[in-house]
Order: structure tokens, then C-alpha cells, then sequence
């Protein structure tokens, strides 16, 4: 089983719609996602180590279950058709497969989506508070 070291997995900054955030991917699929370039692949699950900073916006993904575990800091994360919560280090959130969500906050954060992420499968939810 390939051990994945953090340190060793390159950074890929995003800024865009008011997101500013830092990301890893540790474990995916480079079939699934042309922004993966760990030498171990999986379809089955995704990994990605993400430091956040303000609003993420308004998404949903179609394809995957997603699970956000909160390493540090605090977030507030409003998942549809459930109250928003504010979350800190040790927390879990969990986004079923076509549910929009939105969140804001300093933190850092592991996403874990099964299957893997796959790009061009999250969907903008534009113009939705």
C-alpha cells in the first residue's frame, strides 16, 4: 500500500469568485482529474488537503458523496435542506451527491469524495445565496 507524505504532494493555489484557498491532492485518479499528479490513482476515492480562506461559493457535485473533516480553524457551512452550522478541528460534514452547499471561513480542511473526484464535476450553483 503507497504511503502518501503531504510535503511530497505538490500545492495548487485557486483564486476565483471570491475563493482564495490552497489545495493537495493526495489521493485520486489522474484518469478522473487532470490536476491529480500523485503516481498511486484510485477511482474509487479522493483525498485533497485544502487551506480556505473567505467564501467558498455555492456547489454541488453530481457524482461524488463528499466528506469535509476539519483539521483546524472554524468554518460555517450551510448544506441545503439542513440548518448552518458552524464546525471547528475535529468536525465532519457530509454532502450527499447533488446537494448544494456553500461554506465560508480560516481553515483547513481534508474532502474526501467517492468516487473519486472527477474535474468538470462540480457544479456552480450561480446566483443561489
Amino acid at each position: 500500500m503507497p504511503v502518501v507524505r503531504l510535503r511530497d504532494v505538490p500545492e495548487i493555489a485557486v483564486e476565483r469568485d471570491g475563493m482564495k484557498l490552497v489545495m493537495q491532492k493526495a489521493i485520486g485518479s489522474a484518469a478522473r482529474d487532470r490536476n491529480f499528479t500523485m503516481p498511486a490513482t484510485t477511482d474509487a476515492v479522493s483525498v485533497t488537503y485544502i487551506r480556505h480562506w473567505a467564501s467558498h461559493r455555492r456547489m454541488r457535485c453530481d457524482e461524488s458523496d463528499r466528506v469535509m473533516f476539519v483539521v483546524e480553524g472554524e468554518a460555517v457551512i450551510e448544506i441545503e435542506g439542513e440548518p448552518r452550522e458552524s464546525i471547528g478541528a475535529g468536525d465532519f460534514a457530509l454532502i450527499p451527491r447533488g446537494t448544494p452547499y456553500v461554506f465560508s471561513g480560516d481553515f483547513t480542511y481534508l474532502v474526501i469524495n467517492a468516487p473519486a473526484f472527477r474535474e468538470g464535476s462540480d457544479v456552480p450553483m450561480d446566483g443561489q445565496p
